[in-house]
């Protein structure tokens, strides 16, 4: 959950800071806290920009942080970039509606009819290539 470059207190008060977060107590494995100097770094996984937000405010109010750069991937930013990614590909735009997009802690879930096995690869294909995306879990099927 985090690490230290030579400042233990300030790292500890950020993570006592956290934890009064019920979704960051809840997903605290997915975040990860590096402090340099005054500086906090976080990155890793959250469900929504919001606790990704969120979490920053809580550590830009620690006594001692200066600074925080927030490099925490949403799910929620990453479904909409996959989403975009089919819609713009030639070999995937006209899957809509038929193919549907979720993300759950950086995997995609891409379920629903793809017209065919070209798109249905594709799909995944695309997926896998956009920023965020720590794995691609195709569950389409060919229409007959």
């Amino acid at each position: 959950m985090a690490s230290d470059n030579g400042n233990a207190d300030l790292n500890q008060a950020v993570r006592d800071a956290l934890t009064e977060y019920t979704p960051f107590r809840a997903w605290s494995h997915q975040i990860e806290i590096e402090t340099r100097g005054s500086t906090v770094v976080l990155s890793g996984l959250a469900r929504v920009t919001n606790i990704k937000n969120t979490v920053e405010k809580i550590v830009r109010a620690v006594k001692g942080v200066t600074s925080v750069e927030n490099k925490i991937v949403a799910d929620d930013q990453v479904e909409i970039a996959v989403a975009q990614a089919l819609a713009a590909d030639p070999r995937t735009r006209g899957g809509f509606p038929g193919i549907v997009v979720g993300v759950v802690f950086g995997t995609v879930f891409i379920k629903g009819v793809a017209a065919s096995a070209a798109m249905k690869s594709a799909a995944a294909e695309i997926a896998s290539k956009v920023s965020g995306v720590v794995s691609v879990s195709e569950e389409l099927v060919v229409a007959a």
